[in-house]
């Protein structure tokens, strides 16, 4: 079935302005023939029309010869020498029949040899000859009277009458030439018209009112009769006269008057349609009409038409062959554009285009239980900012490849981006999907061989079932995300989605909502931890922020931070921090006069703001606190996304005088070239490290060699949650330079600041 596309509709407006200009060509067409048929019978009727009224004239004037010859002299009385001319009369124009003169009183005076005189009759006496005849008295022209049919003669005749007058003017007789009026070997038959084409001679109204045909050319033996003895119908002659008017927009009389040939459209007496050119002769009072059938135009065209309408099919099927061919194509160029659109170019897995464009057709297979998966790669950012995206691609290629070979083509696999993946799982028995997983996990961590090189990576993934824990595909996809995440924390595992998660995600919400309003109410605040020297002076102190809203209480850091950077409010949230932090410590430095270090968390997401250090250039500023005494703590993370940003902008900040910590130094995946390559100034041992150096060896000697590190890139070291005197001399013994925890002090308000220093002295 052909496809209603962008292809066809263009098809289908082609066709319809084909269809729509070949119906207007045969329309054209149609009216070219009609056009030529209608010129050429006002062209034959003008010629017609004239050669009638010569012979008329030459007829006129051999009646007003003879007329005038046979008067003189009253010749018409010598039979003899009358006869004489009478046949020499007939001789030269075998179209008279018979010729007689008669007297103003309609007496015969004179006939032709070829008539018995016994016949002679008055033709005022006669009712079909009487009118003409005095019509003849009163003219000046000849009169082409109304045929009759010639008892005499027995066939249908045309009388031509003409008044003989003196000198004076005087009408002395009236001469008549009798002529035939017969389809063949008749008067007309000089004209040679054309078997197509039909003469119609009308006389103009006589004295009754009426009008006759006095010659038609298609007449017969059978026909004469009704032809010639009735008049024309008067609703016939009206809607002629109509025509004429409508076709030439002049009156009647002008069309009288100018004797112009006009061609209309009309049905004849018997029905049927013809094509006329009428002109009317206003010295005859005649109307000469040529015709033509109809029927003559719609053959002409009935054969152009069938001619087109082979053209036009010809035409038409090479266009169905062209578009189909352009359909196909097109349709082949959009099956690959819609693959590269709905497939990853990378691995030629699915993406995210083609799920949400297959997955309603997918989940109506499976309508009562599917799972969805989230799959996410571990250590792969590691391994791609260190050997390259070339080696992370083939790694990529890979996983996709194991990927597929594993699942089945009853599952949906999905590309997702980045080293993240989607699953549609079919339906199948819990324990028998956590042991599928299982050994998914197993299958993605084995080694991979790549450039002579051997890589481990792990997999974690979240998992959501439906209609267990969503209904949408949407909120399904969420909630694997959610336990993908939970996975994450363990590495290398997978992790069904809970209601406990779904609490989780419900608080974080809450945090989420509350949170864009926490600075608006006030709700924030700064809270400052002591770092003290080895010597047991103080070194500085740490920001940190705390939060209590009306409707969740005490939101810890460690919650709200994180919603922050996937909220994008980090960025208020971390101007609200500098700014507030260097205010109130430059407040209490003045107060005291105790100048001291001030250290300040940056989160990463905050760091790569491209408006980051001119906003803490500009917060400096305005507090005038001395840049000496700041320093900025960073994750190790930062360090592994975006290297070449983040170099130069810490090398810029640290040029400016402000100092930079490495915070949490040892939890990550961080080497010593990014202790070699970063400005650093001091290192921070994270708290988990701290807490086990006194019952384990293995974390003591490690945290031995952090210290020996940052000493080898003469940095200074701060030691995190130091709690007891045990702690700080294991530290010192191996020298640790700044100590921060609870055995000092707990973080302080800066009223709390304020007493606490003034009680230790500065």
């Amino acid at each position: 079935m052909i496809r209603f596309n962008n292809i066809w509709k263009v098809f289908w407006i082609l066709s319809l302005g084909a269809v729509f200009l070949f119906i207007l060509l045969l329309y054209l067409n149609y009216k070219n023939i009609e056009n030529k048929y209608h010129l050429e019978i006002e062209h034959y009727a003008d010629i017609i029309s004239k050669s009638v009224q010569a012979n008329f004239l030459q007829k006129e004037t051999v009646l007003s010869v003879l007329g005038d010859k046979l008067m003189a002299n009253d010749t018409y009385k010598n039979e003899k020498l009358s006869a004489k001319i009478l046949n020499t009369l007939i001789q030269e124009n075998p179209s008279i029949v018979d010729f007689n003169l008669a007297d103003t009183k309609g007496n015969i005076l004179l006939k032709t040899s070829s008539i018995n005189l016994k016949n002679r009759f008055n033709i005022l006496k006669n009712e079909l000859t009487s009118v003409n005849f005095q019509e003849a008295l009163k003219s000046k022209q000849m009169i082409v009277s109304r045929g009759y049919l010639s008892s005499e003669l027995k066939q249908w005749v045309i009388p031509l009458r003409k008044a003989i007058r003196d000198s004076s003017g005087k009408t002395l007789a009236v001469a008549t030439a009798i002529v035939l009026n017969s389809k063949n070997g008749g008067y007309f038959d000089y004209l040679r018209l054309s078997s197509a084409k039909a003469l119609l001679i009308v006389k103009d109204y006589d004295s009754q009112h009426k009008i006759y045909v006095s010659y038609h050319s298609e007449t017969s033996d059978n026909s004469s009769q009704s032809i010639y003895a009735n008049p024309l119908p008067a609703e016939m002659l009206a809607n002629i006269k109509n025509k004429l008017i409508r076709k030439n927009s002049k009156k009647f009389n002008t069309i009288e008057e100018t004797e112009e040939v006009i061609s209309i459209e009309h049905a004849d007496a018997f029905g049927i349609d013809k094509i006329a050119g009428i002109t009317y002769n206003k010295r005859y009072h005649l109307w000469i009409s040529l015709e033509i059938e109809k029927e003559n135009v719609w053959n002409e065209f009935t054969n152009i038409f069938f001619i087109n309408l082979a053209i036009f099919i010809i035409g038409y099927s090479i266009l169905i062959f062209l578009f189909r061919n352009i359909n196909t194509s097109e349709e082949r160029k959009n099956r690959e554009l819609t693959h590269q659109a709905q497939h990853d170019i990378l691995t030629s897995l699915p993406n995210r285009t083609y799920m949400y464009a297959e997955i309603e057709e997918w989940k109506k297979k499976h309508p009562h239980k599917y799972y969805v998966m989230y799959l996410d790669l571990d250590n792969f950012k590691n391994i791609n900012d260190k050997f390259g995206h070339t080696i992370g691609d083939e790694i990529l290629v890979e996983v996709s490849q194991r990927l597929k070979s594993f699942f089945t083509s009853e599952d949906m696999l999905v590309r997702q981006g980045g080293d993240e993946f989607i699953v549609f799982k079919e339906g199948i028995d819990e324990k028998e999907l956590e042991q599928q997983v299982a050994e998914l996990i197993v299958l993605i961590s084995k080694i991979y061989h790549i450039d002579n090189k051997e890589f481990r990576i792990g997999m974690s993934v979240g998992i959501a079932q439906y209609p267990v824990d969503a209904r949408s595909v949407e909120e399904l996809l969420s909630l694997s995300d959610t336990a993908m995440y939970e996975a994450k924390k363990r590495k290398n595992s997978y992790c069904l989605f809970s209601e406990k998660m779904r609490y989780t995600n419900m608080i974080n919400a809450d945090i989420e909502s509350e949170l864009r309003g926490a600075i608006e109410n006030d709700e924030l605040w700064m809270v400052y931890q002591p770092q003290i020297n080895s010597d047991e002076t103080l070194y500085g102190v740490e920001a940190l922020i705390r939060w209590e809203n009306k409707k969740l209480g005490f939101v810890g850091p460690d919650k709200f931070i994180i919603i922050a950077e996937e909220t994008g409010l980090i960025r208020e949230l971390g101007n609200f921090i500098m700014l507030h932090s260097l205010r109130e410590i430059k407040s209490i430095q003045e107060e005291l006069g105790v100048y001291f270090e001030l250290s300040i968390n940056i989160s990463v997401i905050q760091l790569m703001e491209d408006d980051f250090l001119s906003n803490l250039l500009k917060y400096i500023e305005q507090t005038g606190f001395e840049k000496g005494l700041l320093t900025l703590e960073i994750t190790e993370s930062l360090s592994i996304k975006n290297l070449d940003y983040v170099l130069p902008l810490l090398s810029e900040i640290r040029d400016s005088g402000i100092q930079i910590s490495l915070d949490d130094f040892g939890t990550g995946y961080s080497s010593l070239s990014i202790l070699r390559d970063l400005p650093i100034t001091e290192l921070k041992i994270d708290k988990s490290f701290v807490d086990k150096i006194l019952y384990d060896e293995s974390e003591k000697i490690l945290v031995e060699s952090i210290i020996n590190i940052g000493k080898n890139f003469n940095m200074k070291i701060v030691a995190e949650g130091v709690e007891s005197q045990d702690q700080i001399k294991v530290l010192k013994n191996a020298n640790c330079d700044i100590f921060q925890g609870y055995y000092y002090s707990k973080p302080l308000t800066k009223h709390n600041l304020i007493e606490y220093l003034t009680k230790i002295g500065g």
